[in-house]
């Protein structure tokens, strides 16, 4: 009942009054969904005959990270979940590298890790939990490559991947031919690509989205996706396979809501603890125990709260935009297309993309410099963006390729709006005195289409478009 009653207070908080909902949400997580489950004096002999020993390591976030020294991150939220319902007290240990953690198991030094996936070789000596999340497998490379629609297009191209991580077993499963390159950490085989030292790296969505949108990988982007989706489980030593169960049991309970908050807490926006002071968690869990107060604390705190929102803003203006051109970014773009087909197949309303690039930009930027490609870009983004309408979506999807999402447009009208933006941009002239040309792909969504589907065909296209322009240019030229 009181879940219902602060749910409902939650969802009635409009503006800027958002910080409101998050420490409700916070006072709700911890006193309600927290409280361990009811269970049998039998499940609780098994919980106190395997005392778990727990071991992770800070390398993979937004799974497992260290903030302050202590375990951050995706996995540890819903370990601290499984944790509070069971009523476990153990903390987890820090390893120096996954190798170090699959070890431990392997030699029951460690009883548990909290995120990974099985592997015929894993299940020779570990269990594994029902998944609590799954999230799509994707492709990085450096922003100038296009979109890779298949994976075979990397079959002549190095990859690096993570030594012993499951996406390394599901490479060699499915792909056996690629060239892999294995090294130690994520953040390893990215400085690899940045440095074009190899070709690309996979792994999952989240990792991928967290580490890119920090500046230190700003010149890589997320290309494409592999068929296989990854569902992340917890590992226990296979002499610890009784608890199962009992913790599928704890992952069963596990609400959406609760889904919802760590997905929007670590993918859409990533709050450190830098962002909450010391002293504001303080008054906040000071707050939840003596709860009528708690106006009283708000009041207190509120030149605080402003501060951290604006801080909040610039933090979500860094996931979705991209630095240059000041438009969505390719995560952005994806995180809406696939919203909108979830609103189409339920209402039923058109929706069409149109998909351009900028004709020779390459020439462009050996020819006059970096700079000024960056400034076309920048330009462009601009004369596009005054030209949609508020409900469109526009974005960079790398490099010199733009995408449009058009809400409710057919594809008639869609190809329409593309032959005029195709000559408005051909007719500007940008600084420097200059003129470009843009190829454009146009679709619509069709019956049981998906946002891969949907790019695969405007994708397919476009080139076609940029085929026409290439024999037309020769045939001039003869």
């Amino acid at each position: 009942m009181l879940e219902y009653i602060i749910f409902t207070y939650i969802d009635n908080i409009r503006g800027r009054n958002y910080k409101m909902k998050y420490i409700l949400f916070v006072f709700l997580f911890t006193f309600a969904y927290t409280q361990p489950l009811p269970l049998t004096p039998q499940e609780k002999q098994i919980l106190e005959n395997h005392p778990l020993t727990c071991i992770s390591t800070g390398l993979w976030a937004p799974f497992n990270l260290l903030e302050d020294g202590k375990f951050a991150g995706i996995g540890f939220d819903y370990w601290d979940i499984i944790r509070e319902r069971l009523d476990i007290k153990n903390g987890c240990k820090i390893a120096e590298s996954w190798t170090q953690v699959l070890n431990a198991i392997k030699n029951k030094t460690a009883d548990m890790t909290i995120a990974t996936q099985p592997t015929p070789e894993r299940l020779e000596y570990a269990s594994f939990s029902r998944p609590y999340v799954t999230y799509p497998i994707v492709i990085a490379t450096k922003n100038d490559v296009g979109f890779i629609h298949n994976i075979d297009l990397l079959k002549d191209k190095t990859i690096a991947i993570g030594k012993g991580y499951a996406v390394a077993h599901i490479l060699k499963e499915y792909y056996p031919t690629l060239k892999v390159m294995y090294v130690e950490s994520i953040d390893e085989a990215l400085d690899l690509v940045d440095k074009e030292k190899v070709y690309a790296t996979i792994e999952i969505l989240p990792v991928l989205a967290y580490k890119l949108n920090k500046d230190k990988f700003n010149n890589l982007k997320i290309s494409g996706s592999i068929p296989h989706d990854f569902p992340i489980s917890i590992m226990l030593r296979k002499d610890h396979a009784v608890l199962l169960p009992l913790i599928n049991k704890a992952i069963n309970s596990i609400t959406k809501e609760e889904k919802n908050r760590i997905n929007e807490r670590w993918i859409m926006i990533h709050r450190t603890s830098k962002v909450l002071s010391k002293y504001f968690y303080a008054l906040l869990f000071s707050a939840l125990f003596i709860f009528t107060f708690f106006s009283i604390w708000l009041l207190l705190l509120k030149k605080e709260i402003i501060q951290k929102s604006r801080t909040e803003k610039k933090l979500k203006k860094l996931v979705n935009i991209d630095s240059l051109t000041s438009i969505f970014n390719r995560y952005m773009l994806d995180m809406t297309l696939e919203k909108e087909i979830v609103l189409v197949e339920r209402h039923h309303n058109p929706l069409s993309v149109i998909f351009f690039d900028i004709d020779g930009f390459k020439n462009i930027n050996d020819k006059y410099g970096h700079k000024v490609g960056d400034s076309i870009l920048k330009e462009l983004s601009s004369l596009v963006s005054k030209s949609i309408r508020k409900s469109d979506v526009f974005g960079r999807w790398g490099g010199d390729e733009f995408l449009l999402v058009l809400l409710e447009t057919k594809e008639e009208d869609a190809v329409k709006f593309a032959e005029h933006l195709k000559n408005m941009i051909e007719t500007h002239k940008f600084k420097g005195h200059m003129y470009i040309t843009c190829s454009f792909g146009v679709t619509s969504y069709k019956e049981d289409d998906t946002p891969q589907s949907m790019i695969t065909r405007v994708d397919a296209l476009f080139y076609k478009d940029k085929r026409i322009k290439n024999n037309h240019k020769v045939n001039n030229e003869t």
